[in-house]
């Protein structure tokens, strides 16, 4: 808010008429329409999913409903086999350009890009929250979650994933969903790239941030200082740790399961991807 107070102050002419939000709106306006001009690459029209509207086949070999995290990723691997025939529905619309800049990750909440829940009372949690219900922001669009959210890649502990295969969930061990984590990744790291952990190959790239906040740096001096180690792969041998994120990030921008997944990435897949029909009820 600051921030937007002092651009508002130092402009050479007046919008002392317009409050926050509309500014904030203003600001992000201009942010679209100059990605639109100059950063056509971001933009990707070309590639983008087509809404192919009431252009429905008489049949089809798949449904995936929901284009979500899950739903984009299941729709594209499917649509591998050129035979089949894949259709997959989304209430919401496609991603927009604004939302590719992580700075902008909230934009879409509380849009019709956004399911709006919230929690359900309980006495034990959301206490400062009106009613004691937390707002959860959930994905409406292509992407669903992971275009709304922080984009840190994290995929969670070993031992999770033992015990659900011990639990007589068969191939659901680490050693088992290892290698599909690493066949999805575009791990851009330098020093993870060669690692048993992690896939070079795959549609979903990862990255470091190009922006840290300041205090970034002091915190992990002060983990150096308290031995907790500092320079470790998160999603490597261990997380114990205090490390800078891994982010689904590609050139600096988010790299939602949509853009990794449903944006065809060569020629002889174009024609073969699947169907997306979005507004869907």
């Amino acid at each position: 808010m600051d921030f937007l107070n002092s651009i508002r102050q130092r402009l050479p002419f007046n919008l002392g008429f317009m409050q926050l939000s509309q500014l904030s709106m203003l600001a992000v306006t201009l942010i679209e329409v100059s990605l639109f001009i100059f950063r056509t690459d971001i933009v990707d029209r070309q590639n983008r999913p087509k809404d192919i509207g009431p252009r429905l086949l008489d049949s089809y070999d798949f449904v995936v409903i929901g284009g979500g995290s899950s739903g984009a990723v299941m729709a594209s691997r499917l649509s591998e086999i050129s035979r089949w025939k894949v259709l997959l529905l989304e209430a919401g619309p496609g991603e927009t350009v604004f939302s590719d800049v992580p700075a902008l990750a909230g934009g879409n909440v509380r849009t019709e890009r956004d399911w709006q829940i919230d929690a359900e009372y309980d006495p034990g949690y959301c206490r400062a929250m009106t009613g004691g219900r937390c707002y959860f922001p959930q994905g409406k669009l292509l992407g669903g979650n992971s275009v709304l959210n922080g984009m840190v890649y994290v995929r969670g502990n070993r031992r999770d994933y033992d015990s659900w295969a011990a639990q007589g969930n068969e191939g659901w061990s680490y050693d088992d969903v290892l290698p599909y984590f690493k066949k999805s990744e575009g791990m851009t790291i330098q020093g993870y790239r060669n690692s048993p952990y992690h896939g070079t190959e795959g549609p979903l790239t990862v990255e470091v941030p190009r922006f840290y906040a300041p205090v970034t740096d002091r915190l992990v001096r002060a983990a150096d200082e308290l031995g907790i180690p500092t320079n470790i792969d998160i999603n490597g041998d261990s997380q114990t740790a205090l490390v800078r994120s891994q982010c689904t990030m590609r050139n600096g921008f988010r790299c939602s399961t949509a853009k990794a997944f449903l944006r065809p990435t060569d020629t002889n897949r174009q024609d073969n991807e699947e169907g997306y029909r979005c507004g869907v009820r």
